[in-house]
């Protein structure tokens, strides 16, 4: 596998039997040898007209998504905000100096290859893996579950005892002090443990220790805006209809409603909390280059990295 392979344009140009070949080759070499790889799959996604395959990995839990690198990426807006921004500026009610204030200044940056969860969690939880309720299988990090294996059995008590998944009635969520399980499928629930007492400094040593990391604020913009050089992922304007997601040319999700900021490796905010749909300068914080006061760590969420290098 070549360096240049994992970069935008290289890999957008490969043969689905070489990105099989390098997605293999990412899965063995480039995660800490205490996580397996669960699963593997390709993946496309379209937006804006433009199809991007790629592959998702399922890792302690969570789907993974490997995001090319790409040279010379330009971030952040420009200081006066530039002319073709003025117009969304004037929709949103807001003068073009208070708009480039909120937003990173511009600059120009090559950026890793990563591999990125596709959603974010509360900064709260850390997710160690999914066990299947009938078999009581369990896929993930089985260091961390093994503490807890038996508190998990107990919540899922009213299945395993059943040889009838669909005759159980348990909550989609279940928590404890320590536990939270999500229903991720008819048969599987994602486990996480709830750590209360975390901040930024126990979240990224625990990152760490399996070779993850949290995005800097410009690997930040660049996976939430694709790369594009526009106040938004998808233009320098407002959308012309209503959106449940902010579209995003890798296909990671971004809520519309946000339940809190998405935490970074830096000492600001990105996005904001919002309830309902934007109004106004609401918009502005849907865009990858907005930023804001830090918010309190209990808070925010975070998606974890894996930064590729060869």
């Amino acid at each position: 596998m070549a360096d240049g392979d994992l970069l935008w344009g290289q890999w957008q140009g490969l043969s689905a039997a070489q990105r099989e070949f390098a997605a293999a080759q990412l899965s063995r070499y480039f995660l800490s040898p205490l996580l397996a790889v669960d699963a593997r799959e390709p993946v496309r996604v379209t937006t804006f007209g433009q199809t991007f395959e790629t592959y998702d990995f399922l890792i302690a839990g969570e789907w993974l998504r490997f995001v090319p690198g790409m040279g010379r990426v330009p971030l952040g807006v420009a200081t006066p905000l530039p002319r073709p921004m003025h117009a969304v500026a004037q929709q949103m009610g807001l003068a073009p100096d208070a708009v480039g204030a909120a937003l990173s200044p511009a600059t120009t940056v090559d950026m890793p290859p990563m591999l990125v969860a596709r959603t974010s969690i509360p900064s709260t939880l850390e997710m160690i893996g999914q066990v299947d309720l009938t078999t009581q299988q369990f896929r993930g990090n089985h260091f961390a579950y093994q503490p807890v294996r038996q508190a998990v059995l107990r919540l899922l008590t009213p299945t395993v005892a059943s040889l009838d998944p669909a005759a159980a009635e348990l909550a989609p969520v279940m928590a404890t002090e320590t536990l939270e399980l999500r229903q991720v499928g008819a048969t599987t629930y994602q486990v996480a443990l709830r750590h209360p007492d975390w901040d930024r400094q126990a979240l990224q040593k625990r990152l760490g220790g399996f070779g993850f990391a949290l995005a800097s604020e410009r690997e930040y913009e660049y996976l939430m805006g694709g790369g594009q050089a526009e106040l938004f992922p998808w233009g320098n304007r407002l959308p012309d209809a209503p959106m449940n997601f902010v579209p995003n040319r890798f296909g990671l999700t971004v809520p519309l409603r946000r339940p809190g900021s998405e935490l970074i490796d830096a000492p600001v905010g990105k996005s904001l909390s919002l309830a309902g749909p934007p109004t106004g300068a609401d918009w502005l914080s849907l865009s990858p280059f907005f930023r804001t006061a830090a918010p309190a760590f209990a808070t925010t969420r975070y998606r974890k990295i894996v930064r590729i290098a060869l």
